[in-house]
């Protein structure tokens, strides 16, 4: 009796080693970026990203305010081959047999960035008009992500399309496909010395100078959806020399009282007062052109004498928020931007360079964007509603050091409802003989287990092997490990095959699968908190 309650132990041990491996928690995933950086104000990276079915490879700018997946259609190029690719590519919703249309005529798309600056009624000035929608997506190594909120962009000037990151954030951990509706973001540079990094349910520790955190509190904005504000407490534009750019002489603030700002990476520039823009202008030598853009550039004198001081210029924030008491964003001024073709104004053949600052007359609407976001790590929890602002390390070179951030487990989606019956009611007949078989299968079942203990008892030694299952053997290999690698215990698959390795830099894999996961520790405020 004893060995047969011992091999049933061992099976339901079997079993649920099973289930537990089947319902564990997932991990992060990390996008990946093009080689190809773009636009006419930049260069700027853009992640890829396929949507609909099949699948169609796009490359989006970072959104981080916006909700939606805005790709261009090539209708927004008038089907030009050179634009489309140019702009990274196009998608076709009616190509998709995944698209499900939410209107059925183009509408302003706009609305969904009215976090930002406002200018002429629209977004930044912006007009962004489609067909809204969803689409089955695919980013980071992980599949099939589906109910993705997706505009089809027919009429704009954003050069490429927009990743809006909440809706597909959410609905990856409503998928169960990363621990938390969470996510870390940094532009990059476009001189090369710093790679783009956009992480999902989690983060990267060897990216940010300890003791830099900003932490602060997501506000909602009119339309009820979670924004990214900050109170700069002190702006300064430091001057400072060749070795000792890190160093802050200037004890003077740009501005005389606090300032409410909005964090989005959707535009490329930050929107301050005028009285602060054109004093910071006239620091490095750019000049405003209203002519340039239709709106207007600030543009660089290279005969100014001020227009020396630009590479050792240097912008420090200061924001009003718990964690470490100081954020320098030892922001050289964005000298390498370039204003290229399709720009109004300028020579395809002469590049302009530009400050990538816009003057704001409205007091009440303040934003720093991409420009900005070149030297800060960002990262945002909607579990929370947290987001945390962190100083790049510019002289880190070293591995990444993700960190995995959990939330609870969200409840299961409902399966889809079974097609209606012809009959409205089981009669009862027909539902006595559902119980009888019910009835009789569960027997057969427990008729069956018992048997089998019984022959088990008499192989002797043997029937420990079920026991073995349960306890100390190897983890099976994921069914995928041909196109993986081993690590340490870990198996990795390169998120792309469109890398950078062809280049000497390696992109940093996504974990795929773990039978154990680290556990952060610290409760050290120089820690971005989850």
């Amino acid at each position: 009796m004893r060995r047969t309650f011992t091999t049933f132990a061992g099976f339901t041990a079997l079993a649920a080693a099973v289930a537990q491996q089947t319902s564990s928690i997932p991990d992060i995933a990390v996008a990946q970026f093009g080689q190809v950086w773009y636009g006419p104000d930049g260069p700027w990276s853009v992640a890829e990203v396929e949507v609909g079915t099949p699948p169609q490879k796009v490359y989006l700018t970072v959104a981080t305010l916006q909700d939606t997946i805005l790709p261009i259609t090539p209708d927004a190029c008038n089907g030009i081959k050179a634009c489309i690719e140019g702009r990274g590519n196009a998608y076709n919703q009616t190509a998709s047999s995944t698209w499900t249309p939410t209107a059925d005529r183009d509408t302003e798309l706009g609305a969904d960035m009215s976090a930002g600056v406002v200018v002429n009624g629209r977004a930044y000035g912006i007009e962004v008009r489609g067909v809204p929608g969803q689409d089955t997506v695919s980013i980071g190594g992980i599949p099939g992500i589906t109910n993705v909120s997706v505009g089809a962009i027919r009429s704009t000037r954003i050069n490429n399309g927009l990743l809006g990151l909440r809706n597909i954030t959410q609905q990856m951990y409503q998928q169960r496909l990363i621990p938390s509706p969470s996510w870390a973001y940094n532009t990059g540079s476009g001189d090369g010395l710093r790679l783009p990094q956009l992480v999902f349910g989690g983060y990267d520790k060897s990216k940010y100078l300890p003791g830099s955190v900003q932490n602060h509190t997501m506000v909602p904005v009119d339309n009820g959806r979670p924004s990214m504000k900050a109170i700069l407490d002190y702006f300064f534009l430091n001057i400072t020399g060749p070795t000792d750019r890190r160093s802050f002489r200037t004890n003077s603030s740009l501005i005389n009282e606090p300032l409410e700002v909005t964090i989005d990476s959707s535009t490329p520039y930050c929107w301050l007062p005028r009285a602060i823009t054109d004093r910071i202008a006239q620091s490095v030598g750019a000049v405003w052109n209203a002519s340039i853009g239709g709106s207007g550039y600030y543009i660089y004198n290279s005969s100014s004498p001020a227009y020396k001081n630009l590479e050792f210029s240097t912008l420090a924030f200061h924001f009003n928020g718990t964690g470490d008491s100081w954020l320098f964003n030892s922001m050289t001024v964005s000298h390498w931007l370039f204003l290229t073709a399709p720009t109004e104004g300028v020579d395809p053949d002469s590049p302009l360079r530009y400050l990538p600052l816009r003057p704001v007359d409205n007091t009440s609407r303040f934003v720093l964007g991409r420009a900005f976001l070149q030297q800060i790590y960002l990262t945002a929890n909607y579990h929370t509603d947290q987001f945390s602002m962190a100083q790049i390390d510019l002289d880190s070179q070293s591995a990444a050091q993700y960190v995995r951030v959990d939330a609870p487990v969200p409840p299961a989606l409902p399966s889809p409802s079974p097609p209606p019956s012809s009959s409205k009611k089981l009669s009862g007949g027909a539902i006595a003989g559902i119980v009888i078989g019910v009835v009789a299968l569960v027997a057969i079942i427990l008729g069956l287990i018992f048997w089998q203990a019984k022959k088990r008892r008499k192989v002797g030694p043997h029937h420990r092997f079920i026991e073995l299952l349960a306890t100390d053997q190897p983890v099976p290999t994921p069914p995928d490990a041909d196109k993986a690698y081993p690590k340490n215990g870990v198996y990795y698959r390169e998120l792309s095959a469109n890398n950078l390795e062809g280049q000497g830099i390696m992109v940093p894999p996504v974990e795929l699968y773990a039978p154990t996961y680290p556990v952060e520790v610290s409760a050290d405020t120089r820690e971005i908190r989850k």
